[in-house]
């Protein structure tokens, strides 16, 4: 129980924030009597806790009530892994904040709503827009005082970690001159020290909460698994697939058990206006099943599910912790289900349930990716044109490549013409300038060079996929078949049919890098 004397000053210090994040929930729950002190006192904390527990709150309240709301000025910089999680969170919190005296705005490659001019006082951003935004908009960092780092899990010991790391550095070496405050959040963590200190230093880690009990039913029949549904009356059920391909397969075989109007998908090569459709729906619906990839894995608001389907076991534990999580969220009890194709994936489901209900989740294998130290040299040098030294870039990379490392990856970029070195300094050549105008080199997300497809009947756009294609070849996108009429460049013109399709793969992903191909070819692995 907190003290009752200690919750009363904690409420005073919430003068302005109290009522606008706590008012509509009655008060402060136990994670964020445990988190909001520390964050009012100005310590760096990285907080690991269930989903759905409020932690989003808790990070921004003592945040916003430590921040000057008189200056019109970037007082705080929110930074999550998805557009759609950015934009999420933005919507949810922007009354919030106005409430507050605040306010705030969206920058991603979808929405560019910054603006210099009049700039609000909380950025809600990615690492890839925020990379843009150190290179183009230099001068609006110098009055930054706190730095949200969401799901923190999806970014950290990969390629746009390490990207993030040294966006971090670069804004504490080169943009602000006092202290920066950290809050990490994440609801699956192994060791959140341990991932906090690569982010920020000092960190102090809060774990809080236990995950809810789980019950979790097997099915290797998709028939089977509907049937259950039904027979149980969940009736909104998000299934979860591992791939963009299971998910349009998925969605057109539940066309034989569930009535097809009630059947949406949602995976990362849908269009904008196709996903934000599928996310409204799923808002309004009472019954109804969503087919997605990690998409909606992490905390965006689609309202509460009667339950949530693993279509095969996700690729780690963790990965069915997020999962699971986001159904039955008013319950006492997680209700999952899951279809497995074999034995072992079966036993598989039976060992992510017993570390489910122990709350354990895999450790990770940490291990700096050099592609980033392409990208950043790159980054780095498109934005200072007047060139810099190397021991600058020694500085801001160190804790991805030692300095022989990064010697030789410079002497390389060097010899294939991206940098140059003259007068005791590098800079950018007109082919590294000609990349930076065009916007490819603060993203290093490997491009899938996708196909735009076009219903050539409405002349809208269905999304965007990545496949060998000619006239009158046969695909499935949202849900729906499709026969390529003609191509014009990464224009994709189909028109809806209603045959069976033969099932193509997209493309996968590279676990590398984009920037890979610019490293020595001793250091590629």
């Amino acid at each position: 129980m907190y003290p009752k004397v200690k919750l009363a000053m904690l409420k005073k210090k919430l003068n302005k924030t109290r009522g606008p994040f706590f008012g509509r929930f009655g008060g402060l729950n136990p994670l964020q009597l445990a988190v909001i002190p520390s964050i009012l006192a100005g310590e760096n904390v990285i907080v690991s806790s269930p989903a759905a527990s409020g932690k989003t709150e808790a990070a921004f309240a003592p945040l916003v009530e430590r921040l000057e709301t008189n200056q019109a000025q970037l007082g705080i910089l929110y930074v999550a892994p998805t557009r759609a999680l950015v934009n999420n969170i933005y919507y949810r919190l922007k009354d919030v904040l106005k409430m507050c005296g605040v306010g705030s705005a969206v920058r991603t490659g979808e929405r560019r709503e910054y603006s210099i001019k009049k700039p609000e006082q909380v950025l809600f951003t990615t690492p890839e827009s925020l990379d843009s935004l150190l290179c183009r908009q230099p001068q609006i960092w110098k009055t930054l005082k706190a730095i949200i780092l969401d799901e923190i899990h999806l970014l950290d010991a990969g390629f746009r970690g390490d990207q993030l790391r040294v966006l971090l550095e670069r804004i504490r070496q080169e943009h602000t001159t006092a202290p920066l405050q950290y809050v990490a959040l994440s609801a699956t963590l192994y060791d959140p020290q341990k991932t906090a200190l690569r982010y920020f230093q000092p960190a102090s880690s809060i774990k809080f909460g236990e995950p809810r009990p789980l019950h979790l039913d097997l099915f290797s029949d998709l028939k089977e698994l509907i049937g259950f549904i039904r027979q149980e009356r969940m009736h909104k059920v998000l299934i979860f697939a591992n791939s963009r391909r299971d998910v349009e397969r998925l969605g057109t075989e539940l066309k034989e058990f569930w009535p097809k109007d009630r059947i949406v998908i949602h995976h990362g090569s849908l269009s904008k206006q196709v996903r934000e459709t599928t996310e409204k729906l799923l808002h309004q619906w009472r019954w109804g099943i969503c087919v997605a990839t990690t998409t909606l894995e992490i905390g965006i608001d689609i309202g509460d599910f009667d339950g949530v389907v693993c279509y095969h076991p996700p690729i780690t534990p963790s990965s069915f912790q997020q999962r699971i999580g986001r159904g039955c969220r008013q319950e006492e009890v997680v209700h999952a289900l899951g279809y497995f194709a074999d034995e072992a994936e079966q036993d598989c489901f039976r060992l992510y349930e017993e570390m489910s209900r122990l709350g354990e989740i895999e450790p990770l294998e940490y291990e700096p990716d050099l592609s980033v130290v392409v990208q950043q040299i790159f980054s780095y040098l498109y934005g200072h044109i007047r060139g810099e030294q190397r021991l600058k870039l020694v500085s801001l990379l160190n804790p991805l490549a030692d300095p022989k490392t990064l010697e030789t990856i410079l002497n390389h970029l060097i010899d294939i013409d991206y940098i140059a070195y003259r007068r005791d300094r590098l800079y950018a050549t007109e082919k590294l300038m000609d990349m930076g105008e065009q916007g490819i080199i603060h993203s290093n997300i490997p491009s899938q060079r996708e196909y735009r497809i076009i219903d050539k009947n409405s002349g809208g756009q269905v999304g965007q996929i990545g496949l060998q294609a000619v006239p009158g070849t046969i695909f499935v996108l949202a849900g729906r078949i499709w026969e390529t009429i003609f191509i014009q460049g990464l224009k994709l013109y189909a028109r809806p049919i209603s045959q069976k399709p033969q099932f193509k793969h997209f493309r996968k992903k590279s676990t590398a890098g984009a920037f890979t191909r610019f490293l020595p070819e001793s250091l590629r692995k």
